[in-house]
This record gives C-alpha cells, sequence and structure tokens, in this order.
C-alpha cells in the first residue's frame, strides 16, 4: 500500500501532560485536569500530517507497553509499523502553569534497545520504503542504535531518489549531511550546537555575529550538497535557504501559547504536505510555520484541530 510519507522515529513516547493552576516547587502539586496521549516527534508529525488528509505511515520500535502506545496512535487512526523490542517506551510530562503561563517539559531519556532491534528497523525501513516518495526522519534516537543508522537511512532513501527532511541534530546530523537530504528543518540553537559546538543561544535570543556564521553554513551546505537548510526560532521569524539559493526571513503568526510541545513538529509537517503539492519553499515554510502556531494555541501536543 502505498503512502505519501514515511516518518521515521526512534523515539517512541506516552505523553503525559498536567495542567495545573500554580507550579509550585518543592511542594505537592495536584491537578484533576491532564491528558495521555502517544507522542514523541514522529508521532506528531504523523497525527499533523494525518489532520491534514495526507497518507502516512510511521516507523518505530515497541517495548513494554507498546499495547497501550498503539492503542493510543489507534484513537487517532495513524498507521504505526514497529519492530519488537524489549525496553519499555519511555514517558515525557509536559506541567503547564495557568498562573504562570509557562510550560515546562520533563524528558525521561530512553533505556537501550535490544542488540537485534537496529537490524529489524533497517529490514522494515527498506520494505516501506518502496511505497512511498517521501521520507522524514525526526527526532534523537534511542540508546543502543548505532551512529551509522539516521546516515545509512538518508542513503537508502537518497538511492531510491526519495525526497528526504530531516529533523534531528549533532553527529547524527554531520555524518547524513554528505548523503545529500533535501530539507534539514531544525531549530536555531540545535543548529548551532551541532555546527558550532562552542556557542551556545536560547531559542528567542538574537546574536547578529553568530547569525551571520550560521547563514554562512547554511549557504555552504547548500552549494556543497544542495541542502535547503529551515532554522525556526520560537517567536523570531524562521531564517531559510530557498530553491534559488538565497536567503529569506519570514515572520510567524504569534498566537497566546497554551502549549508548545510539537510546534516543531507541526512545522515540519506543514512544510513537507506543501512540498508534496509542489508548492515552493516560502509557500510551504510560510504553512509549516500556521501549522506550529496552531499547535502553540491547542492544549494536545502535535495537532492543529
Amino acid at each position: 500500500m502505498k503512502s505519501d510519507f514515511l516518518v521515521v522515529c526512534l523515539n517512541p513516547t506516552i505523553q503525559k501532560t498536567i495542567i495545573l493552576n500554580e507550579l509550585k516547587e518543592n511542594e505537592v502539586n495536584r491537578s484533576s485536569d491532564y491528558r495521555t496521549d502517544a507522542s514523541g516527534k514522529g508521532v506528531n508529525v504523523t497525527r499533523v500530517l494525518s489532520q491534514l488528509g495526507a497518507d502516512s505511515v510511521h516507523l518505530t520500535q515497541s517495548g513494554y507497553r507498546a499495547d497501550y502506545f498503539l492503542n493510543l496512535t489507534n484513537e487517532d487512526y495513524l498507521n504505526v509499523q514497529t519492530v519488537p523490542n524489549k525496553s519499555p517506551i519511555r514517558t515525557c510530562t509536559t506541567l503547564i502553569s495557568n498562573t504562570n503561563i509557562t510550560v515546562t517539559e520533563i524528558v525521561e531519556e530512553s533505556l537501550p534497545v535490544d542488540v537485534n532491534t537496529e537490524t529489524l528497523i533497517l529490514d522494515e525501513y527498506k520494505r516501506l520504503l518502496i511505497n512511498t516518495e517521501n521520507v522524514i526522519i525526526s527526532g534523537s534516537k534511542a540508546s543502543g542504535f548505532s551512529n551509522n543508522i539516521f546516515p545509512q537511512m538518508v542513503k537508502l532513501a537518497k538511492t531510491a531518489k526519495k525526497t528526504v527532511i530531516l529533523d534531528y541534530r549533532g553527529k547524527d546530523l554531520i555524518n547524513s549531511v554528505s548523503y545529500r537530504p533535501d530539507i534539514i528543518k531544525i531549530n536555531f540553537p540545535e543548529f548551532v550546537s551541532t555546527f558550532f559546538p562552542d556557542y551556545s543561544i536560547g531559542e528567542h535570543e538574537e546574536n547578529i555575529k553568530l547569525k551571520e556564521l550560521v547563514i554562512e553554513k547554511i549557504t555552504e551546505l547548500y552549494s556543497t550538497f544542495g541542502i535547503k537548510t529551515i532554522l525556526t526560532r520560537g517567536t523570531m521569524p524562521v531564517i531559510f535557504m530557498t530553491e534559488t539559493g538565497s536567503i529569506l526571513e519570514e515572520k510567524i503568526r504569534l498566537v497566546k501559547p497554551i502549549n508548545t510541545i510539537g510546534s516543531g513538529d507541526a512545522f515540519t509537517a506543514g512544510l513537507a504536505f506543501k512540498l508534496n503539492q509542489k508548492a515552493s519553499l516560502k509557500e510551504a515554510v510560510l504553512f509549516g510555520a500556521e501549522c506550529g502556531s496552531k499547535n502553540a494555541g491547542l492544549l494536545r501536543p502535535g495537532v492543529i484541530r
């Protein structure tokens, strides 16, 4: 069965969202307002693609609590393909304070996957790759996977002439660029920590000198590998390389945020959706930004409605 998109994420998550009147440190915080969702960057991307009307399949590993995780994805009618693995699916927790208007994320690091999980994932990836035109690889990988798995996935997809969008950082990204993915879409601080590890910057900070260095690197990635880079910056304008090799900045629509978790994933989904419709990169970026804004204004992570 053919799909518009194959979305890969090797770090599945059960997301607990808890709403508090006020988050008080070093005290008992009680709440009767909370929800649980299947999440992780890949699930969020897949869910938004589904809400946009695209056919997509999500590939990840299962694990302890897999039945619960898959029941949650089934509630959203998502096509999720998993390979067996014994390590537990992690739980990440979002704490929303209505008084302080803050969103605090507690991220559990995953336990190592089984030794044969990588082979199983790659076998399933090759099978699914045949019946799609677009590949999105999103998020960090669980421990236990080798440093070669993401670059190998990019190489396989580009050899098969698929469009490839990457939303991950660090050595995984550095090791993938030589295989010429079509698009890198991450946030500005992630790009800085990947290619300029001696620097650090917050998502809402402005640093003109660092911005100039980043633009030089974006230009280099385009001229050397043909990669178009898109960098989100929270509420600040998105920086991106166009098809013609020019750098643009586009403002995003600001909303009163409720839960910003998954907004970057909603952006990725909207971007990919529009590009698959043969929109220009600028049109796709603007649509992706609108999807990200919609997500930020909603309680559930990784949704646009």
